[in-house]
């Protein structure tokens, strides 16, 4: 009998409402509607914090409207102002790509810390596949490959922040 277990740790996936939501196809507008009624205080707060008259923005964000939409810059600062890139995901997915934040390293250039939070992160990848894979049924449900897919980006950043860190400790070459 083979099992895995996965301990969830704080910060970790499923921490940002609507992220999990947002599948193929699903409209921009619609996705930026949930993101300013999703944030505190509503499309008002959120209006007020872009300073734009939040009429209008209800206008730009209602889908069922065809004549008024919101610029590029606008859909920036809408995911600046509520701190969501939900937008940035939808846009991606439906474009055939993924989306994975730049976390800044937090080994503070200690190696052994780069290369401990790297191993940390292969544990909580191979947990996420292995929960995913060896369920018996064959079938991986849409959450379970959200969480791959989520361990496999922070793996990614792991990864690249021990390079950093290895590669700022190559002496540099005079000449």
């Amino acid at each position: 009998m083979t099992f895995s277990v996965s301990i969830g740790c704080v910060g970790g996936y499923g921490d940002v409402a609507l992220g999990a939501d947002i599948g193929p196809g699903m409209d921009l507008v619609l996705t930026a509607q949930q993101m300013a009624q999703a944030h505190k205080g509503g499309v008002p707060a959120v209006a007020k914090l872009m300073g734009v008259s939040a009429n209008t923005l209800q206008h730009k964000l209602n889908p069922e409207r065809s004549t008024h939409h919101l610029t590029m810059v606008e859909c920036l600062q809408l995911g600046m102002v509520t701190g969501n890139a939900n937008v940035l995901r939808a846009m991606a997915k439906q474009m055939g790509y993924t989306l994975h934040r730049a976390t800044p390293d937090q080994s503070g250039g200690d190696p052994v810390e780069a290369f401990m939070r790297f191993q940390s992160n292969v544990g909580d990848f191979t947990c996420a596949a292995a929960d995913a894979l060896l369920d018996g049924t064959g079938v991986v449900t849409p959450n379970a490959q959200r969480r791959v897919e989520f361990r496999g980006q922070e793996l990614l950043a792991a990864t690249a922040h021990l390079i950093s860190t290895t590669a700022a400790r190559v002496p540099k070459r005079e000449g």
